[in-house]
């Protein structure tokens, strides 16, 4: 057997190892949302945090039906949250009203659409770029990212009242997400019925999952598409 067929075969087989590792529907979503992430956020310098996102918001486990399934539904008694980026309505606030005025792509989004997988990435990407250009103030790249995942999980005012508490506790740094103000909130640290968790928990975990552990196994199916990866 010569040398090229020898390499053709491992890299075949390492194609194959890849997609085992990630959700089925990743693979079938994948070139679209490279795309959206393009023509969104083409200086992403963490491109895997998006399917990252993804994959938190919809996969329970990476073989269980709803993951990467833009018909993922979460309903409870206090939320309902939808799609790929679990777009969440409430009593207090709509974010997929809010999100239409963030990308004129989807200024006439209906509700009725609400299960198109395009718009739901470009919602996902839309939201998150913009909670990134808020926490402008961080000092470290990795901790912008992590204040704006918290921020899509949590909401804007919510981490930024976290912030403030920050500030005024001795050797707290409010520019600092990672052993910082990921220890200071008033959000409750009781189990919420329903959830398993505190929404503390739930909301301090969400940055970690994605960046430290999910996110991973997706960077050579994107990072690839971008310049300026980290």
């Amino acid at each position: 057997m010569t040398k090229l067929s020898l390499f053709l075969i491992g890299l075949v087989m390492s194609i194959n190892v890849l997609a085992d590792e990630v959700p089925k529907n990743f693979l079938y979503h994948k070139d679209a949302l490279v795309k959206v992430m393009q023509t969104s956020w083409n200086d992403i310098s963490i491109p895997s945090v998006i399917p990252g996102l993804i994959e938190q918001e919809t996969c329970i486990s990476l073989t269980h039906p709803k993951c990467w399934s833009r018909f993922a539904k979460l309903e409870t008694s206090r939320e309902y949250g939808f799609g790929l980026g679990q777009l969440t309505v409430t009593k207090r606030f709509n974010a997929f009203e809010e999100v239409k005025t963030l990308d004129s792509r989807l200024k006439d989004w209906k509700w009725d659409d609400r299960f198109n997988a395009e718009y739901q990435m470009i919602a996902i990407v839309a939201m998150l770029k913009r909670n990134f250009k808020v926490f402008r103030s961080a000092e470290k790249e990795i901790d912008r990212y992590a204040f704006a995942l918290a921020a899509y999980n949590g909401g804007i005012g919510g981490i930024q009242s976290d912030q403030r508490i920050c500030r005024n506790t001795k050797g707290c740094n409010p520019n600092l997400w990672f052993g910082h103000v990921e220890h200071t909130s008033l959000k409750k640290k009781t189990a919420v019925t329903g959830y398993g968790k505190s929404f503390f928990e739930i909301n301090r975990k969400y940055p970690v999952n994605i960046l430290n552990v999910r996110r991973f196994k997706y960077k050579p199916y994107v990072d690839p598409y971008f310049k300026a990866v980290l």
